[in-house]
């Protein structure tokens, strides 16, 4: 399996590379022309003293410079004979170069060194000037990085200069991402253009034009949802009222038990058309009730209330084990829903004779409202499904319809709280948290 390369990582190692290659190439472009054209002045440098030197033996002047430091190595060695080839001036007697047979360059090689040397010769006398091959091979060597030195360091600035500006080119896509990423599913408008690069712009329109039929599936699916749970409540209302005939006139109780078990199924549908409807309205992002304050623990009692004949059918032992005082604001209806929900699909899963606790606990501005149960738990593999719609973890043979943690999710994020679910740590079972602020 192949890794692709991000478009910024891309970008850089492919301008990375190209810059330091042309860095090199110059470099050396820079090194080789550099050391050549200090060949060619020190080259000129021994034509030109060749040309000036004279007869006359001398001594070195003494003056101000005279005690001046320098490296003999670096002295030129001059020579000169008269026509009969007798030595006239010798400026190194311990270098020994023989004398040039014509006016030209040529390479010596000496015992101890080898030379670049330049003879003049004329008719009446020949002037040969000779300087150490390792002088003007440091002399040039010494110019030439200098020359290259700048480039060498500009490389490396260059390469970050590359990378502040591919961030600053990616900063408007990762830009354009997050405003994609911020949308909401109900939102109308387009993704704003006018910060996207050129290049983009054809992605960003297919984005929106996704977009615009992702949200009418949406509103169609909505709308078929909200239709559907109207029309099926009417019917379910008719025949609800026939049930109720039919008991009416079954005097002697011949078809009582057939007339529960149909009433049961009545009840069941009823309650997924209601369930239905509710999903309907958080879908379509009603505003929510002006908020008010909520008695957290007197929320909870009232739920435990209303669910301990559900809970006693069951054989489930349902209490409140803590009861912290807190307060919250929203909307009661909401959080009637959510806690229903999560108790009601609580005691549904736990098996007869299990246990089921509600408590309310406060910690430093935040409070939670927790259900646990002794029950299976949830598969490790099924936890990140269970707020989805129409989803029943296994052992799926229960009565849930899957809609139940749908619907306290969709609750709890238009009230602004955070419900989460996870197995219980001391022993087997769930526990479901809502933490909201206070």
């Amino acid at each position: 399996m192949t890794t692709a390369l991000s478009i910024r990582r891309t970008a850089f190692l492919w301008l990375a590379g190209l810059m330091a290659t042309i860095g090199i190439c110059a470099a050396a472009a820079s090194y080789l022309l550099v050391q050549s054209e200090a060949a060619d002045f020190l080259d000129n440098q021994l034509r030109q003293i060749a040309l000036y030197v004279g007869n006359e033996r001398s001594t070195p002047a003494v003056g101000p410079d005279s005690t001046a430091q320098h490296d003999p190595e670096d002295d030129f060695v001059v020579q000169v004979w008269d026509a009969s080839g007798t030595p006239l001036r010798q400026s190194h007697p311990a270098v020994e170069i023989a004398r040039q047979s014509g006016t030209g360059f040529a390479d010596i090689a000496t015992d101890r060194d080898r030379w670049r040397v330049y003879t003049l010769a004329a008719p009446d006398r020949t002037v040969q000037i000779s300087q150490d091959m390792s002088v003007r091979q440091e002399l040039a060597t010494s110019a030439a990085l200098q020359a290259a030195l700048p480039i060498i360091v500009l490389i490396p600035l260059s390469l970050l200069t590359l990378g502040w500006i591919i961030d600053r080119i990616m900063a408007r896509l990762n830009r354009l991402a997050g405003a994609v990423a911020a949308r909401d599913t109900t939102t109308d408008d387009p993704v704003p253009i006018g910060d996207v690069p050129t290049e983009v712009v054809p992605f960003v329109s297919a984005i929106n034009l996704l977009l615009a039929r992702l949200h009418g599936l949406l509103e169609r699916q909505r709308r078929f949802i909200s239709d559907a749970a109207h029309e099926l409540r009417t019917p379910l209302a008719a025949l609800q009222i026939q049930i109720d005939n039919l008991r009416h006139d079954d005097r002697d109780g011949r078809f009582s038990e057939r007339l529960g078990e149909l009433e049961a199924g009545i009840r069941r549908a009823t309650g997924l058309v209601g369930k239905l409807l509710r999903l309907a309205r958080y879908d379509a992002r009603e505003a929510a009730p002006a908020p008010q304050p909520i008695d957290l623990v007197r929320l909870a009692l009232d739920t435990v209330a209303r669910l301990t004949p559900f809970a006693e059918s069951r054989g489930i032992d349902l209490g409140i084990t803590r009861q912290d005082k807190a307060v919250a604001q929203g909307a009661l209806a909401d959080f009637e829903i959510i806690l229903d929900n999560l108790v009601e699909n609580a005691v549904r899963y736990t098996p007869p004779g299990g246990v089921v606790d509600v408590a309310v606990s406060v910690v430093g501005r935040e409070a939670y409202i927790e259900v646990s149960d002794t029950g299976p738990g949830i598969a490790e593999d099924d936890m990140p499904h269970i707020f989805e719609r129409f989803f029943r973890a296994r052992p799926q043979d229960g009565e849930g319809s899957g809609l139940g943690l749908a619907i306290a999710k969709a609750a709890a994020e238009r009230q602004g709280a955070q419900l989460t679910l996870a197995m219980r740590e001391d022993q087997t079972g769930l526990r479901a948290r809502l933490l909201v602020a206070r």
